[in-house]
């Protein structure tokens, strides 16, 4: 909060704030000529209100937006009101994200990131209020993702199709498997996600770990041809991120060199270091390989915590997703996270278990329905 006021306290020394009739701090939109700059949009293209109806405020200008807001009594209700030299009140919706970065990164970011619909007001917002302050470019790049779609429908909490990275956790999908499925879609195309998607995904993100697994247990020695597509996966894998993030081409090559060097590996061939080195630096970027080993054996039905092998996602609705899920209730029942533990039982249920707590402390798992279709 000190950094907000300060940031505000800042334009209004400049000139470019001005304190409303209503006791609120506006910034001044005509005073910063390069406003729109970012959504290309011109001023007289600006709609009244940003956010903000016309009347709400007392403003110089409809187009302004709200720095600081007046402290009203529903505010100090609820404590979010603050001390300011121009005022009590609270900040305006962009303001704390300028004092962030300017705290934490300095006054001139390299990377600025967030979704499509943020790029007008919010980021245009955010430029304006940091240049003018500082005088210097508020960031060098801006990367805007577009929409992830759930069944063809923008994710959101207002449509009820709402999905967390936890959720995602809790129902046994391994994280290299949901990198991999983003990044087959460049971050500026919409991703329509679902189950099938990212059980292909699945599928790709333990190529890769049989692959890894694989080159590991070849004997190692020197290999031309190895070096050679290893060389052209590192070029190919840095001209795709330089091109705007490709990732979707920087996973093709990933998956070029795969299938070359297991090819190399058919005939024999020892498994190169350095290809292998080379391999380890791209997907340590992507972080798209499942960490550990496939093949080690599902775990026990009944236990105390027995959790699946480490970095491998088993199918949801198996045997072994059904152990790790019941060994995370156990863990989170623990540590009396109730409601965690009254999820996984639910998630439990709906996929045909039924888990049940012994006097030892342990739990006992049983299937009580045929697996969903």
């Amino acid at each position: 909060m000190p950094q907000q006021i300060a940031l505000v306290s800042r334009l209004l020394e400049k000139g470019v704030a001005y304190q409303g009739e209503d006791g609120s701090v506006y910034f001044a939109i005509e005073r910063f000529p390069s406003y729109g700059r970012l959504s290309r949009i011109e001023q007289r293209e600006i709609k009244v209100g940003a956010r903000v109806s016309s009347d709400e405020y007392a403003k110089e200008d409809a187009r302004d937006f709200v720095l600081w807001k007046a402290a009203k009594p529903e505010d100090e209700a609820v404590g979010a009101a603050w001390d300011a030299p121009f005022g009590r009140g609270r900040p305006g919706w962009h303001l704390e994200c300028s004092a962030m970065a300017q705290h934490f990164l300095g006054e001139t970011i390299d990377i600025h990131a967030g979704g499509v619909d943020l790029i007008f007001p919010h980021h245009e917002d955010e430029i304006a209020q940091s240049e003018a302050a500082t005088g210097r470019p508020f960031a060098r790049f801006w990367l805007h993702g577009e929409f992830l779609l759930v069944g063809g429908t923008k994710m959101s909490k207002r449509y009820g199709n709402f999905l967390t990275a936890r959720d995602l956790r809790e129902q046994g999908w391994d994280p290299a498997a949901v990198r991999y499925l983003f990044g087959q879609t460049h971050y500026r195309r919409q991703l329509n996600f679902t189950d099938e998607a990212l059980s292909g995904a699945l599928g790709g993100a333990q190529r890769l770990r049989e692959f890894r697994d694989r080159f590991g247990k070849t004997p190692a020695g020197a290999n031309p041809a190895l070096q050679g597509s290893a060389a052209q996966l590192d070029t190919a894998f840095r001209t795709a991120m330089d091109e705007d993030l490709d990732v979707p081409a920087a996973l093709g090559a990933v998956m070029t060199f795969v299938r070359s060097a297991n090819a190399e590996l058919d005939r024999g061939s020892p498994a190169d270091p350095a290809a292998l080195a080379t391999f380890d630096h791209v997907t340590d970027v992507l972080q798209v390989v499942p960490a550990g080993s496939l093949g080690v054996p599902a775990p026990s039905m009944e236990g105390k915590g027995t959790v699946a092998a480490p970095g491998v996602a088993p199918a949801v609705g198996s045997e072994a997703w059904a152990a790790d899920l019941a060994g995370q209730r156990a863990q989170a029942k623990k540590e009396k996270d109730w409601a965690r533990a009254d999820r996984f039982r639910k998630l439990l249920l709906d996929n045909g278990f039924e888990v049940r707590d012994t006097k030892d402390g342990g739990f006992e798992l049983r299937r009580v329905a045929a697996p969903p279709a």
